[in-house]
């Protein structure tokens, strides 16, 4: 087996969980925390996303994942100085989804995430990173969004 000394993705290799948010549709988001507190439960192998209420939520542009664009790792370091957890979504309209829906239906997505991290994260403040076409989902949400 052949052994890499970098890592093939350029835009940096994240630490943190992995979660679904929503069972209908099946959507799933990657969230790393600052990695300054205990595992949760003392099991090494899951990350306490807890201790952190600030979450910086990362919208990519079209066809889009996790990972979206060059400054991904910079945004995570300087959001873990800061005492946020990065939160990267996959939506209905990341990767081949583009072009099948509409920003009303990613604003309900987003609102949905947003509701898992306040329930099941402890989140109280939000902010909006939009990539590209990210910003239009960004801008989007913070008109037609859920106010709670």
């Amino acid at each position: 087996m052949k052994s890499f000394s970098t890592p093939l993705s350029p835009y940096g290799v994240f630490t943190g969980s992995l979660f679904q948010y929503s069972s209908s549709p099946s959507l799933i988001a990657f969230e790393s925390p600052p990695l300054t507190i205990p595992p949760k439960d003392d099991n090494p192998s899951i990350l306490n996303t807890k201790g952190f209420p600030n979450k910086l939520i990362l919208l990519g542009g079209l066809s889009d994942g996790p990972l979206p664009c060059p400054y991904t790792s910079s945004l995570e370091q300087k959001c873990h100085e800061l005492g946020w957890s990065l939160v990267q979504p996959i939506l209905s309209s990341s990767y081949l989804g583009f072009g099948h829906g509409s920003l009303s239906r990613d604003t309900g997505e987003i609102c949905k995430l947003m509701n898992y991290l306040v329930c099941h994260h402890d989140a109280e403040k939000f902010a909006l990173v939009g990539h590209s076409t990210g910003c239009q989902n960004s801008i989007h949400f913070l008109k037609h969004g859920e106010k709670d």
